[in-house]
């Protein structure tokens, strides 16, 4: 945006923050990949699963699958080492141009991170 549109946008959050028409919090983000959008918890079917389920997806001509966590390891850069991450949606490692670790983590004390 160009900076008089972020001027109006910032002064418009202030001013709905200030009434108390909206707040900010730490809270699950809704993210629908069909639409590239947010989405409200009223147009969300929320499913507890216990494991790995086939669950029919609107968009998509076959099941999906839900509840598994797959791991993959990264190479360190110059290194024999790996560092192993888990995600339940592996297509988004395809985007990946960094691995973030907390540099108090005695795991990678030994490990090129920087």
């Amino acid at each position: 945006m160009d900076e008089k549109s972020v001027k109006a946008v910032n002064e418009a959050f202030i001013r709905m923050h200030e009434k108390g028409v909206i707040y900010r919090a730490n809270r699950l983000v809704n993210w629908s990949c069909t639409l590239n959008s947010a989405i409200s918890d009223i147009e969300v079917d929320k499913v507890e699963l216990t494991g790995r389920t086939m669950l029919s997806v609107p968009g998509y001509k076959e099941k999906v699958e839900f509840g598994v966590l797959l791991s993959f390891a990264y190479k360190v850069e110059d290194s024999d080492e790996e560092i192993i991450v888990a995600t339940t949606r592996l297509e988004t490692m395809l985007g990946d141009t960094a691995v973030a670790v907390h540099p108090e983590d005695d795991r990678w004390e030994n490990t090129y991170c920087g």
